[in-house]
Protein backbone atom coordinates (compact mmCIF):
# COMPACT_ATOMS: atom_id res chain seq x y z
CA UNK A 1 0.00 0.00 0.00
CA UNK A 2 1.32 3.42 -0.74
CA UNK A 3 1.81 5.92 1.69
CA UNK A 4 1.56 9.75 1.58
CA UNK A 5 4.71 9.80 2.20
CA UNK A 6 5.69 7.21 -0.35
CA UNK A 7 3.80 9.54 -3.03
CA UNK A 8 4.85 12.65 -1.43
CA UNK A 9 8.78 11.20 -2.10
CA UNK A 10 7.50 10.76 -6.03
CA UNK A 11 6.51 13.83 -6.47
CA UNK A 12 10.04 15.19 -5.27
CA UNK A 13 12.03 13.13 -7.21
CA UNK A 14 9.68 13.81 -10.62
CA UNK A 15 10.47 17.33 -9.72
CA UNK A 16 13.93 17.31 -8.64
CA UNK A 17 14.42 15.35 -11.94
CA UNK A 18 12.98 17.89 -13.82
CA UNK A 19 14.21 20.51 -12.15
CA UNK A 20 17.73 18.73 -13.12
CA UNK A 21 17.08 18.53 -16.73
CA UNK A 22 16.08 22.19 -17.06
CA UNK A 23 19.54 23.38 -15.29
CA UNK A 24 21.58 21.20 -17.23
CA UNK A 25 20.03 22.56 -20.66
CA UNK A 26 20.23 26.18 -18.99
CA UNK A 27 24.05 25.20 -18.43
CA UNK A 28 24.67 23.86 -22.20
CA UNK A 29 22.81 26.67 -22.94
CA UNK A 30 25.27 28.68 -20.88
CA UNK A 31 28.42 27.01 -22.17
CA UNK A 32 27.61 27.78 -25.80
CA UNK A 33 27.32 31.53 -25.33
CA UNK A 34 29.99 31.74 -23.06
CA UNK A 35 31.92 29.05 -26.22
CA UNK A 36 30.55 31.90 -29.10
CA UNK A 37 31.51 34.93 -26.83
CA UNK A 38 35.03 33.53 -26.29
CA UNK A 39 35.24 32.83 -29.63
CA UNK A 40 34.16 36.21 -30.81
CA UNK A 41 36.40 37.56 -28.60
CA UNK A 42 39.37 35.98 -29.78
CA UNK A 43 38.97 36.52 -33.09
CA UNK A 44 38.49 40.19 -32.76
CA UNK A 45 41.96 40.06 -30.51
CA UNK A 46 43.65 38.15 -33.36
CA UNK A 47 42.04 40.96 -36.07
CA UNK A 48 43.29 43.65 -33.92
CA UNK A 49 46.83 42.01 -33.46
CA UNK A 50 47.31 41.37 -37.03
CA UNK A 51 46.06 44.95 -37.71
CA UNK A 52 48.43 46.41 -35.36
CA UNK A 53 51.16 43.98 -37.16
CA UNK A 54 50.12 45.67 -40.45
CA UNK A 55 50.22 48.98 -38.75
CA UNK A 56 53.90 48.08 -37.72
CA UNK A 57 54.96 46.52 -40.86
CA UNK A 58 53.78 49.41 -42.80
CA UNK A 59 55.33 51.82 -40.89
CA UNK A 60 58.78 49.79 -40.60
CA UNK A 61 58.97 49.84 -44.45
CA UNK A 62 58.59 53.31 -44.92
CA UNK A 63 60.90 54.10 -42.54
CA UNK A 64 62.83 51.30 -44.28
CA UNK A 65 62.49 53.11 -47.45
CA UNK A 66 63.71 56.47 -46.11
CA UNK A 67 66.71 55.09 -44.39
CA UNK A 68 67.78 53.73 -47.80
CA UNK A 69 66.50 57.14 -49.89
CA UNK A 70 68.70 58.66 -47.33
CA UNK A 71 71.81 56.19 -47.92
CA UNK A 72 71.75 56.45 -51.07
CA UNK A 73 71.17 60.50 -50.87
CA UNK A 74 74.26 60.01 -48.72
CA UNK A 75 76.27 58.21 -51.10
CA UNK A 76 75.58 60.20 -53.74
CA UNK A 77 77.02 62.79 -51.98
CA UNK A 78 79.80 61.10 -50.74
CA UNK A 79 80.58 60.13 -54.55
CA UNK A 80 79.90 63.61 -55.71
CA UNK A 81 82.26 65.18 -53.24
CA UNK A 82 84.92 62.42 -53.94
CA UNK A 83 84.52 63.18 -57.52
CA UNK A 84 85.14 67.13 -56.76
CA UNK A 85 88.39 66.13 -54.48
CA UNK A 86 89.54 63.65 -57.17
CA UNK A 87 89.15 66.40 -59.87
CA UNK A 88 90.57 69.44 -57.83
CA UNK A 89 93.57 66.67 -57.07
CA UNK A 90 94.00 66.37 -61.11
CA UNK A 91 93.65 70.42 -61.33
CA UNK A 92 96.65 71.03 -58.77
CA UNK A 93 98.67 67.89 -60.26
CA UNK A 94 98.64 69.83 -63.95
CA UNK A 95 98.97 73.14 -62.10
CA UNK A 96 102.06 72.16 -60.72
CA UNK A 97 103.47 70.41 -63.73
CA UNK A 98 103.00 73.69 -65.83
CA UNK A 99 104.49 75.41 -63.14
CA UNK A 100 107.64 73.07 -63.64
CA UNK A 101 107.35 73.61 -66.89
CA UNK A 102 107.18 77.40 -66.61
CA UNK A 103 110.29 77.50 -64.61
CA UNK A 104 112.14 75.31 -66.72
CA UNK A 105 114.68 76.53 -69.77
CA UNK A 106 112.44 75.42 -72.77
CA UNK A 107 109.63 77.52 -71.86
CA UNK A 108 111.06 80.30 -73.34
CA UNK A 109 110.83 78.83 -76.57
CA UNK A 110 107.17 77.58 -75.79
CA UNK A 111 106.38 81.88 -75.15
CA UNK A 112 107.90 82.55 -78.11
CA UNK A 113 106.48 80.38 -80.67
CA UNK A 114 103.43 81.68 -78.41
CA UNK A 115 103.44 85.34 -79.11
CA UNK A 116 104.13 84.48 -82.82
CA UNK A 117 101.32 82.76 -83.57
CA UNK A 118 98.70 84.50 -81.61
CA UNK A 119 100.28 87.72 -83.48
CA UNK A 120 99.77 86.34 -86.83
CA UNK A 121 96.03 86.06 -85.85
CA UNK A 122 95.58 89.20 -84.20
CA UNK A 123 97.92 91.30 -86.28
CA UNK A 124 94.78 93.10 -87.46
CA UNK A 125 94.51 95.05 -84.13
CA UNK A 126 95.80 98.86 -84.06
CA UNK A 127 97.46 98.37 -81.19
CA UNK A 128 98.51 95.39 -78.66
CA UNK A 129 99.29 94.18 -75.16
CA UNK A 130 100.11 91.55 -73.81
CA UNK A 131 99.71 91.05 -70.16
CA UNK A 132 102.26 88.33 -69.01
CA UNK A 133 103.56 87.69 -65.24
CA UNK A 134 106.70 89.80 -64.02
CA UNK A 135 108.69 87.11 -63.54
CA UNK A 136 108.15 86.30 -67.54
CA UNK A 137 108.44 89.92 -67.86
CA UNK A 138 111.85 90.01 -66.32
CA UNK A 139 113.04 87.20 -67.99
CA UNK A 140 111.95 87.22 -71.44
CA UNK A 141 111.32 90.85 -71.89
CA UNK A 142 114.09 91.44 -73.62
CA UNK A 143 114.09 88.24 -75.55
CA UNK A 144 110.60 88.90 -76.81
CA UNK A 145 111.37 92.69 -78.36
CA UNK A 146 114.04 91.66 -80.13
CA UNK A 147 112.01 88.31 -82.05
CA UNK A 148 108.97 91.19 -82.68
CA UNK A 149 111.34 93.39 -84.01
CA UNK A 150 112.88 91.26 -86.26
CA UNK A 151 109.22 89.75 -87.49
CA UNK A 152 108.65 93.56 -88.30
CA UNK A 153 106.75 94.60 -85.47
CA UNK A 154 107.90 98.12 -84.32
CA UNK A 155 107.50 98.88 -80.36
CA UNK A 156 104.56 101.41 -80.46
CA UNK A 157 102.58 98.60 -82.19
CA UNK A 158 102.88 96.41 -79.17
CA UNK A 159 103.65 96.71 -75.51
CA UNK A 160 104.39 93.73 -73.20
CA UNK A 161 103.08 94.44 -69.81
CA UNK A 162 104.06 92.90 -66.38
CA UNK A 163 100.92 91.98 -64.23
CA UNK A 164 100.18 90.54 -60.69
CA UNK A 165 97.46 88.40 -61.43
CA UNK A 166 97.66 84.80 -61.44
CA UNK A 167 98.43 84.09 -64.84
CA UNK A 168 100.82 81.16 -63.65
CA UNK A 169 102.31 81.87 -67.35
CA UNK A 170 101.70 82.63 -70.80
CA UNK A 171 99.73 85.97 -71.49
CA UNK A 172 96.89 87.91 -72.25
CA UNK A 173 96.91 89.55 -75.61
CA UNK A 174 94.16 93.12 -75.97
CA UNK A 175 93.85 95.50 -78.46
CA UNK A 176 94.73 98.99 -78.05
CA UNK A 177 91.19 99.81 -76.38
CA UNK A 178 90.65 96.46 -74.45
CA UNK A 179 87.61 96.04 -75.82
CA UNK A 180 89.13 92.39 -77.63
CA UNK A 181 90.96 90.09 -75.30
CA UNK A 182 92.72 86.78 -76.22
CA UNK A 183 93.46 84.61 -73.27
CA UNK A 184 96.82 82.71 -73.96
CA UNK A 185 97.70 82.05 -69.97
CA UNK A 186 98.00 78.78 -69.20
CA UNK A 187 95.68 79.44 -66.08
CA UNK A 188 93.56 79.59 -68.79
CA UNK A 189 94.38 76.83 -70.38
CA UNK A 190 93.70 75.12 -67.21
CA UNK A 191 90.14 76.54 -66.75
CA UNK A 192 89.04 75.88 -69.95
CA UNK A 193 90.38 71.67 -69.43
CA UNK A 194 88.57 71.31 -66.10
CA UNK A 195 85.44 70.06 -67.93
CA UNK A 196 87.91 67.57 -69.48
CA UNK A 197 89.07 66.67 -66.49
CA UNK A 198 85.79 66.24 -64.74
CA UNK A 199 84.55 63.68 -67.85
CA UNK A 200 88.22 61.98 -67.26
CA UNK A 201 87.23 61.43 -63.52
CA UNK A 202 84.08 60.37 -64.20
CA UNK A 203 85.31 57.49 -66.31
CA UNK A 204 88.24 56.44 -64.14
CA UNK A 205 85.90 56.33 -61.33
CA UNK A 206 83.44 54.59 -63.32
CA UNK A 207 85.81 52.34 -64.55
CA UNK A 208 87.27 51.44 -60.75
CA UNK A 209 83.16 50.38 -60.08
CA UNK A 210 82.73 47.82 -63.11
CA UNK A 211 85.79 46.22 -61.59
CA UNK A 212 85.13 45.71 -58.34
CA UNK A 213 81.26 45.43 -58.66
Amino acid sequence: MITIDDKLELFRKIVLNSAQNDYDIQLEMIDAAQEDQIKAFTEEVKAKGQAFVNQMIHKSEQEEKRMISRARSEAKHQVLAKRQELINHLIEAVTDRIQNFVASEIYGDFLKDSVKETLDVISGFDAIELEMTREDYRRFSELLDEELHNCGYKSRQIKLIPTDKDIIGGFVAYNGSRAIKVDCSLAGLIRDNQSFMGRLVFEILNEAGEQHG
